[in-house]
């Protein structure tokens, strides 16, 4: 689902990560709220993935030249199975970003009209985090 500002991303406990234009590196969230209030027009937020585990929700944000706010709605996936794990960068304290494939059924002509499943999104799904000794 899109969202059309920064306000309309749910009230939630999030984990994820934030990174402002001004910044060399993000602002990580580890069971906070977002507060997009907090937002001014610059610095503006160039990248963001939030994922509240409670509520089985997953927050993109990009800018490029205006914000691009998508919501997805992950309780009806299964988030044992098929997850990707990717290194992250400049992320400290976090050892992996963990994303769920959103496949969708789709006609195919080139597999005689029939359904095939196609990636529809990568969906942020929460951290893997480095063992503190």
């Amino acid at each position: 689902m899109k969202l059309n500002q920064l306000t309309d991303i749910p009230d939630y406990v999030y984990e994820g990560y934030v990174w402002l234009s001004d910044n060399d590196k993000p602002i990580v969230y580890k069971d906070v709220k977002f507060k997009p209030n907090e937002i001014k027009q610059n610095p503006f937020i160039v990248e963001g993935l939030l994922w509240a585990k409670k509520e089985g929700i997953s927050i993109h944000i990009r800018h490029t030249g205006r914000y691009l706010i998508h919501k997805y709605d992950m309780n009806a996936s299964d988030l044992s199975k098929d997850i990707k794990q990717y290194l992250p960068h400049k992320i400290e304290g976090i050892k992996k970003l963990k994303f769920k494939p959103v496949w969708k059924p789709e006609t195919d002509p080139l597999c005689e009209g029939m359904e095939v499943l196609k990636m529809k999104a990568l969906v942020f799904i929460g951290f893997v985090y480095e063992n503190i000794k």
